[in-house]
């Protein structure tokens, strides 16, 4: 292979590739969980978006799990990806399944503060986080390891550790929705209201009820990215059937420093230009105003092009800046 050609593919391969300086993107490709996910969602709504405003070709690429593509993207194999304030902070540190930090990966911007909970089948008879003590519970995924955190956050909150449950572990959210629906596991967790969800609530005989947080939420609001919510019963949340307390966690669009600063700034404005139009199209945006696009209750670093662009509209602050250098100086 020649060197031209060597070069070429690890261009292509990095799924934002460019035409020449003054032309920009060629392709954007997004790394999402799997089809009838959250992420999979605000991935497609991204793209169709970027596609439409910088007629470029945009995909948003199924993954199992974010713990397989965030490797990718440190390496510079994979531009964009969608993953929650843990994963990413693990991965940056080089914690849990991260054997050393992947210090190349960078924030973009949060895209949604999604709800996160614990259901069960109605019939069950279920109706706390403390009646799973001693029960089949799913508790660890595959594919998304620092779920396990925060599924052992949620239980916390009722005064359960995983030594008061029966551990099951799974590949991913599908799996664990399917172990739930075929009678395999009395609970499990994933994020609320994505169509896997809506499609088990219609499935099993009486729907699925989603339990409510305990009542010390410590172990959960010390995350990084969380904190918890009340929901009512309505249409777009199945399986709500009384005033429901819910974890919540934030949801970035991520990068790497293998991505350009042109590329980043102009993806990060694209979607902030277009922040109402994937409000109306997708309800998982409407949980973040267009001016909280880059919180300070992060664990990695933000990519210079997106801090370019806040410089530019006001929303990059002194204490971002204190934020960025200790957060780039961490694994010193």
């Amino acid at each position: 292979m020649t060197a031209v050609l060597a070069a070429a593919l690890a261009l292509a391969a990095t799924g934002c590739t460019r035409r020449s300086a003054e032309q920009g993107l060629e392709r954007i490709t997004i790394a999402t969980g799997p089809a009838g996910t959250l992420y999979h969602q605000i991935g497609t709504a991204l793209t169709t978006l970027a596609q439409t405003e910088l007629d470029v070709a945009s995909t948003a690429r199924p993954y199992t799990g974010s713990s397989i593509y965030l490797p990718q993207m440190h390496r510079g194999e994979l531009a964009f990806g969608l993953n929650n304030a843990t994963d990413t902070r693990a991965a940056y540190r080089g914690e849990l399944v991260y054997s050393r930090p992947l210090e190349n990966l960078r924030a973009v911007m949060l895209l949604s503060r999604a709800p996160f909970q614990y259901f069960v089948r109605a019939e069950s008879g279920i109706e706390r986080l403390a009646d799973l003590r001693g029960e089949p519970v799913v508790t660890s995924f595959r594919a998304n390891v620092p779920f396990d955190l925060i599924n052992e956050a949620l239980l916390a909150t009722a005064g359960l550790s995983l030594d008061d449950v029966r551990p099951v572990t799974v590949a991913g959210v599908p799996d664990a929705i399917r172990a739930l629906v075929e009678g395999r596991v009395v609970a499990a967790g994933t994020l609320l209201g994505i169509p896997a969800l809506r499609e088990a609530h219609a499935t099993v005989p009486g729907g699925l009820r989603v339990l409510s947080l305990g009542a010390d939420e410590a172990a959960l609001t010390a995350m990084p990215g969380f904190d918890a919510i009340d929901v009512e019963p309505g249409p777009t949340v199945p399986g709500i059937v009384e005033t429901t307390r819910i974890a919540r966690m934030d949801v970035y669009l991520n990068t790497s420093v293998h991505v350009t600063e042109d590329d980043v700034y102009r993806v990060v404005r694209t979607f902030h230009r277009g922040w109402a139009q994937l409000q109306a199209g997708l309800p998982a945006f409407r949980s973040v105003r267009a001016d909280e696009l880059a919180p300070l209750n992060i664990g990695h670093p933000y990519h210079e092009g997106a801090i370019r662009y806040y410089r530019e509209i006001g929303l990059w602050t002194e204490a971002h800046e204190r934020l960025q250098r200790r957060l780039l100086n961490q694994n010193d």
